[in-house]
């Protein structure tokens, strides 16, 4: 037993294999579709997801906006468990705090499974 285990360590000072012992579970990230929707008020959006995979999963929608202020962008993010299959989804709807949003820059949304 003596020997395996400084076998271990070594090959985990070598970089084979990770210091905590045998490869650890990995949790991986994938894109998937999303809506982020400024309001008529013109001060908040409404951020929907799907998850189109077989089990529940954590999501995390992050949505970028011109903005008269702020330097000019402001950005909303919503973080939810999201049920298997489900479409359009309301992650949260936000205010953007008395600013004025003008356009959606940029956005993104990445689930993992739980």
């Amino acid at each position: 037993m003596f020997r395996f285990r400084c076998f271990v360590l070594a090959m985990a000072m070598l970089g084979a294999i990770p210091a905590s012992g045998f490869l650890p579970a990995t949790a991986e990230a994938e894109s998937v579709p999303f809506t982020c929707t400024i309001q008529e008020d013109g001060g908040s959006v409404r951020i929907t997801v799907s998850n189109p995979a077989r089990v529940a999963r954590s999501c995390l929608v992050a949505c970028q906006f011109a903005t008269p202020l702020w330097g000019g962008e402001a950005q909303i993010i919503c973080a939810h468990t999201v049920p298997a299959r489900a479409n359009d989804v309301e992650m949260c709807t936000k205010s953007a705090g008395g600013v004025q949003l003008l356009r959606q820059t940029h956005g993104s949304a990445d689930c993992i499974r739980r």
